[in-house]
């Protein structure tokens, strides 16, 4: 068995090239992130909000593990803490979860009269991280199926209704650089659209709605954004009434990721959000992608909505929560 040894990340030039190696072996489908994007995140992190890590070494001092522990300060839950445990797949995650776990817990012992609950997420097919998250006084809270479509098999027929639909509601589409160039006040435009439809997605925690400046740097700096893959409905007096939206997390392009789906309270059930949804496929077909991948809560309606225009359900992801 290796022995392994704990200590605070301390954000030196090496861990944090140490870090983005790991993350990469971790999530190798996922965006790379080079150590700038590190640095710059968490440079950017409110000081507010908590924020630190510990990273597990082997005995040659190469980085093995890390566990992350944050409050999410685009919601409303600061009593919260955010458990991550990312381990290289070189190692055993059956005794690295307990290292990482047990400084976390030393790392927050300084917080202890601040948070009142832990939050985990694991993959439902990982199963040594869902019975170590149980046994560590975890219960399940919510389940996010992933799923994926392959472009080339769309069907668009079956959405003629939906189209049909949005002409006779004078539903106009367009894309987030339309908007740009029409609307001098677009940003705020944009931030309230998409307060009100985030309020509505499932979440073990409530949603803060974000100032300009919070939205412009959680959403339109992201370098995974594309304006042109940045689809909104507008009614006929201009109001703003739904998006869907494709992320360009896949440096080469051949997976996009769906962001926020959805359509506000009073133009639901007309079509709007299967239109807008189509309109993204069609995106990536033009693009060259061969898939798109998204999750969505398993009682979603956006999850019912996917399934039906061919996306083919994933391994879930698995919300676990610890009151305290």
């Amino acid at each position: 068995m290796t022995n392994y040894s704990l200590r605070p990340f301390q954000a030196s030039e090496q861990e944090y090239i140490a870090l983005a190696s790991l993350l990469c072996a971790v999530s190798p489908d996922g965006r790379p992130e080079s150590i700038e994007d590190l640095r710059g995140e968490d440079r950017d992190w409110p000081s507010s909000s908590l924020l630190q890590r510990v990273a597990a070494y082997t005995s040659r001092e190469e980085m093995a593990a890390v566990g992350t522990c944050f409050q999410a300060y685009w919601q409303d839950s600061p009593s919260t803490i955010y458990l991550k445990f990312e381990i290289h797949p070189n190692h055993p995650q059956v005794q690295l979860l307990p290292i990482l776990y047990e400084g976390l817990q030393m790392l927050l012992t300084e917080h202890t009269s601040e948070f009142r609950r832990l939050v985990a997420r694991a993959r439902e097919d990982d199963n040594e991280r869902g019975r170590f998250l149980v046994d560590s006084g975890f219960k399940e809270e919510m389940r996010f199926p992933a799923s994926a479509l392959r472009v080339a098999d769309f069907d668009e027929s079956i959405c003629d209704r939906a189209y049909a639909r949005l002409a006779q509601s004078k539903v106009r589409l367009l894309t987030m650089a339309e908007l740009r160039n029409e609307e001098p006040d677009w940003k705020r435009q944009l931030r309230d659209l998409r307060w009100k439809l985030v309020r509505d997605v499932p979440s073990t925690e409530p949603f803060a709605k974000p100032t300009i400046a919070e939205f412009e740097e959680m959403v339109l700096k992201d370098p995974a954004l594309d304006e042109e893959a940045f689809f909104l409905a507008q009614a006929e007096d201009g109001a703003l009434l739904g998006m869907s939206n494709l992320w360009r997390n896949d440096p080469e392009g051949k997976r996009l990721d769906t962001g926020l789906t959805g359509v506000i309270r009073s133009y639901r059930r007309r079509g709007i959000a299967t239109a807008l949804k189509v309109h993204t496929i069609r995106y990536a077909q033009a693009s060259g992608a061969e898939t798109i991948e998204t999750s969505n809560e398993e009682e979603s309606p956006m999850y019912a909505l996917n399934l039906k225009l061919g996306f083919k359900p994933k391994p879930a992801w698995v919300d676990y929560t610890r009151d305290l």
